[in-house]
């Protein structure tokens, strides 16, 4: 493997926190306030003491053929989602749950730094949002993804690390995660706004998920479909290009924003795009519609066009 330069035990912390400009894939230099960190700050970075990268693409022979030095597998979609009591596919695990998942098979402890990758711009943010709800700041996404560690011909390894299990303790953070009972006691404040992240044909009704028990939406929420923010699924569109679409929807920095979508899988891609914009008051509401159409006496949406 090839030998990467040491930056010091706090180096890799304030890497991950500080603004960066690199090239967009539109030939455009922007800025990203924070919680990206650059394929080749990584590189230089594998060596630093609690540091845990993840690889969160979905099968284990695309990670066995080849990932980031260092870095430890998860299937984000298969081990962290399950079945909530009312019958909500996809939703997080319990809290004693996820501890074991990142504590013991991810050797992660209030002092790791987290860096998170994948391929296809879902896998890592919804881990980054479990992270964030489970109270463990020191989180990043790696810009670009795994194509951007390809492109860049950074160093590929085939060998799979030991993990030290740890104690990973819980500290839940209820600011960032909304209830059904939130959703409907605010539907009418005008100072929360709520931001549906599916596709256009699942807001206006045309199409639902196959466990939606009826198509629609949720009263008085605007559309911005989440694969839209990116580009190529893993670059993340310039900051003022994002944020020029969400303020015209009525998504300001001012209101408290609550994403959802299904399952909250693409809520939480959502979360993450607007934490990196700096959006100071963001909630996901992870059961989302499949659990809210279910609920007869829950007010709904439908507009076929």
């Amino acid at each position: 493997m090839k030998r990467t330069k040491y930056v010091g035990p706090a180096a890799i912390v304030l890497i991950a926190w500080m603004a960066f400009a690199l090239t967009s894939t539109a030939g455009a230099e922007v800025v990203y306030p924070k919680l990206l960190i650059k394929a080749e700050v990584l590189a230089e970075s594998l060596e630093a003491p609690n540091l845990r990268i993840v690889d969160c693409r979905r099968k284990v022979e695309d990670y066995q053929m080849g990932h980031i030095p260092g870095a430890v597998f998860l299937n984000v979609f298969g081990k962290l989602r399950t079945t909530s009591p009312s019958g909500v596919i996809g939703v997080r695990r319990m809290l004693e749950e996820q501890e074991e998942v990142f504590g013991r098979t991810l050797g992660i402890t209030s002092e790791t730094m987290v860096v998170l990758y994948d391929d296809t711009g879902w896998d890592a943010t919804r881990l980054f949002w479990e992270l964030s709800y489970a109270g463990h700041e020191k989180v990043a996404i790696l810009y670009g993804g795994w194509p951007e560690w390809q492109k860049k011909g950074l160093p590929v390894s085939t060998e799979t690390p030991g993990i030290k299990p740890q104690v990973f303790i819980s500290r839940p953070n209820p600011e960032i995660l909304a209830t059904t009972g939130y959703v409907l006691a605010n539907l009418s404040n005008p100072k929360v706004a709520l931001l549906d992240c599916r596709p256009p044909e699942q807001f206006v009704g045309t199409k639902k998920h196959p466990k939606a028990a009826v198509a629609g939406r949720i009263p008085g929420a605007v559309n911005v479909f989440t694969l839209t923010n990116w580009e190529n699924k893993t670059y993340l569109k310039p900051p003022d290009e994002l944020e020029e679409v969400f303020e015209d929807k009525g998504i300001t920095r001012d209101k408290i924003i609550v994403n959802y979508c299904n399952t909250g899988y693409l809520a939480s891609n959502t979360y993450f795009v607007l934490k990196v914009l700096g959006y100071p008051n963001v909630k996901m509401y992870d059961f989302s519609w499949v659990e809210w159409s279910g609920k007869d006496y829950l007010p709904k949406t439908v507009q076929i066009k």
